[in-house]
């Protein structure tokens, strides 16, 4: 018997055809499938309305409130103050926290700590801050990254880090970022939770 009788049958192109249509319908389906989370996972991220930029008392004890910052402006700076509250943007004395989109910068000193729970955090470290170096385009190399960007779905989520901030005026307070989305939701809002000492010490308790 000759040696080509042994060989397997070559499937003929007509019937590799269906196999390929096969494949390319079920590339077809995934892609769709992807899309479809993206759009759905869009409309359930957590948004938050502005918060007022009003002057407020300087608080004289422990203080934690949560506060979610228009940055919606991709030119125009807003300012914070753990002491005043949201600055309006003709009156930036005393600011510790700038941001501009997504990007944020400190007036004094910042550390990123892995305690992974806000509350579980309850003593600022006297070692481990980067002091912010001010330029033409300042970024913080600690808390310039407090997001992780999807490819699939296009958002912004904040990452796990507990920032604790040593303010210009040697003062202390950790801060969680919660999300970074206006209702609609609208990308720009910059939502966090922060503890703040306004006597100087460390203890967030």
């Amino acid at each position: 018997m000759a040696d080509s009788d042994h060989h397997a049958p070559v499937r003929p192109a007509s019937a590799r055809a269906p196999l390929l249509l096969t494949a390319g319908f079920v590339l077809f389906v995934g892609v769709l499938a992807a899309l479809v989370g993206a759009a759905f996972a869009r409309r359930h991220v957590p948004t938050y309305a502005p918060s007022l930029a009003l002057e407020r008392p300087t608080p004289s004890s422990l203080t934690t409130d949560t506060v979610t910052i228009d940055a919606r402006d991709p030119v125009t700076w807003r300012y914070f103050s753990f002491a005043r509250g949201v600055l309006p943007s003709a009156d930036t004395a005393g600011w510790d926290l700038a941001f501009r989109r997504f990007q944020v910068i400190v007036a004094g000193a910042v550390a990123a700590d892995s305690a992974g729970e806000f509350e579980q955090l309850r003593e600022a470290s006297l070692t481990g801050y980067t002091q912010t170096v001010f330029g033409s385009d300042t970024v913080h190399p600690t808390i310039d990254r407090w997001y992780r960007y999807s490819y699939i779905t296009h958002l912004l989520t904040p990452g796990t880090p507990i920032y604790v901030v040593r303010t210009a005026a040697g003062r202390y307070a950790k801060l969680a970022f919660l999300s970074y989305y206006c209702p609609g939701p609208a990308p720009g809002c910059v939502t966090f939770q922060y503890t703040y000492r306004p006597d100087g010490g460390r203890l967030f308790q």
